[in-house]
């Protein structure tokens, strides 16, 4: 006999872990050619925005990227959450 190959398709949807709140983290980091400074990562705005403030008085540096990070998981979908048939 030959091997065969079974083959369905199956939805997939992505989010935070099952029963959890998604935890995003947000960094803000200097855009100065050759500067490398990031700030600590932190569940708010402010401790990244307080962080580019003083650098932005010590520096001089202007330009700033705010990145906002979430761990997500992918997982198929369950029949019953699919289209009805």
């Amino acid at each position: 006999m030959s091997p065969r190959s079974v083959m369905r398709f199956v939805e997939w949807t992505i989010g935070a872990l099952r029963g959890e709140l998604p935890q995003t983290v947000i960094v803000i980091r200097c855009l100065e050619p050759g500067c490398t400074e990031t700030s600590d990562p932190s569940p708010s705005h402010i401790d990244p925005d307080h962080w580019a403030l003083k650098h932005a008085g010590r520096m001089g540096h202007t330009d700033y990227e705010e990145v906002a990070r979430s761990r997500l998981v992918a997982t198929p979908k369950s029949p019953q959450q699919g289209v009805a048939a």
